[in-house]
């Protein structure tokens, strides 16, 4: 239960307003419902990360069976990746008048469907469908689940939390890694699909049981239904106890287009925009290409390409975990300038050892350390907090949409520059990217959000 006091603020005076839900929200102890809010979304960034990972683990021997090049690999890796661009702005968009919680059930549901019929694949043309209707559910779902989580989490576990929710992404790939270890040598890949659809069961379960963000139900004027939800989450309090949201109201939907692109909010949507898309195209270049990529430079078989890329995978859970643990302790973007540098020396370093076969332990271990500077990046963490209540939603999704964008095209270049027969380009590209990401972060969104309100950050 949580004391009106320390959730109410004070005027100078020693006059007490009432609070409104936000400062509820954000000063409630960590309880239960909060823990059941993070499975909820933990279940949704696992299945995304397995889902998306399965397509690029599966896909040399997708290429083998049907005879594909380089190029039509890399279209059929990021039909998904298109599909997401489409998907993050509409359902994204969808989340802002409807609701988060209903979005949140709707994309697992579709996802799971889609992920089930990849495995009844009869042409390249027919997966590549699949994969793109696949796309437009999971487009949706890492956005949502992000600006749903900033809603919820108290302040000063806001970055724990959604820190905790990438952890999952890298949890999710080496447990695709894992499966198609054991399954695609012997069984095919097809099965691997099928296996893909029993996350979406246990994500779908635990997210029809999720409340509604009270945030969301303040700005749409349901104060009492918002009150009930702080309740649930632990606070002692009634609608009489709380003051309308400043931004009560149910908007009209086309106003949250013009909010998000008028002069106070426009930098910040294309900044955030451009960063996304720059680290969408390299990280998504990378990872549908990595089982390939050491085909290419290393010569290894089918099973010694999947282990390592496990252990590559274990690299990411390492940067995951670094963010969880200095989300609340160090600003965004001193952490962004700080990840990408480390993935700029490292990708820089990479080409000279191209070649060289006994220099293939420690091209392996500078592979591991981009992996975990990558992941390690609080890029969506500082995107989910940078909008107000009202177009957090469609200023994620939009964000989130140009990254897709840049992750549908990041592979099909590499697969180029790999058909062009000059894989060390992957690595160049990689780079440029990093140092584009640290030049936007120093000089154009100069924003910080890291113990500050989310009120506090929207109104800057």
């Amino acid at each position: 239960m949580t004391d009106r006091s320390r959730v109410s603020p004070n005027l100078d005076n020693g006059q007490t307003l009432r609070p409104t839900i936000d400062q509820i929200i954000e000063k409630l102890p960590l309880g239960r419902p909060h823990y059941w809010v993070m499975a909820a979304a933990m279940l949704g960034f696992f299945f995304d990360a397995f889902d998306t990972a399965i397509m690029s683990l599966a896909l040399p021997s997708v290429t083998a069976d049907w005879t594909l090049t380089s190029f039509q690999g890399g279209l059929i890796g990021s039909a998904s990746l298109w599909g997401m661009g489409i998907g993050a702005l509409t359902l994204g968009f969808l989340s802002d008048v409807y609701g988060r919680r209903i979005v949140m059930v709707i994309t697992v549901l579709g996802v799971g469907l889609f992920t089930g019929l990849s495995a009844l694949s009869f042409s390249p043309e027919s997966l590549i469908a699949f994969r793109f209707i696949t796309g437009l559910f999971i487009g949706a779902m890492i956005p949502i689940d992000l600006a749903y989580v900033a809603e919820i989490a108290p302040l000063k576990r806001r970055g724990l939390f959604l820190a905790a929710l990438g952890l999952m992404w890298p949890v999710g790939q080496v447990a695709a890694a894992i499966t198609a270890s054991f399954v695609v040598p012997t069984l095919g890949w097809r099965v691997l699909f099928v296996i893909g659809i029993v996350p979406a069961l246990f994500a779908l379960w635990i997210r029809a049981r999720v409340p509604e963000s009270p945030r969301w139900l303040a700005k749409k004027g349901r104060l009492d239904e918002a009150v009930a939800v702080a309740r649930r989450l632990g606070a002692n309090v009634s609608v009489d106890d709380v003051a309308p949201s400043e931004e009560e109201g149910g908007r009209r939907s086309w106003r949250a287009w013009l909010i998000l692109f008028s002069p106070k909010y426009a930098v910040r949507t294309f900044a955030t925009s451009a960063l996304f898309f720059l680290h969408q195209f390299q990280s998504y270049g990378w990872a549908v290409w990595v089982p390939t990529i050491l085909f290419v430079a290393l010569g290894y078989d089918l099973k010694g390409a999947l282990s390592t890329t496990i252990l590559l995978y274990v690299g990411s859970i390492i940067g995951r975990l670094v963010l969880l643990f200095t989300a609340d302790r160090i600003g965004r973007r001193p952490a962004m300038m700080t990840t990408y540098a480390v993935m700029a020396v490292c990708c820089l370093s990479v080409p000279a050892l191209l070649g060289l076969g006994n220099w293939t332990v420690v091209f392996v271990a500078i592979l591991f350390v981009y992996n975990a500077a990558n992941e390690s990046s609080p890029l969506q963490i500082w995107i989910a907090e940078l909008f107000p209540t009202e177009v957090r939603g469609i200023g994620s999704s939009f964000a989130s949409a140009a990254g897709r964008v840049g992750g549908g095209i990041g592979p099909i270049v590499f697969g180029l520059l790999m058909d062009a027969e000059i894989t060390q380009w992957v690595f160049f590209t990689i780079a440029i990217c990093a140092v584009l990401i640290i030049l936007i972060t120093r000089f154009v969104l100069r924003i910080e959000t890291s113990g500050r309100s989310l009120a506090r950050v929207g109104a800057v």
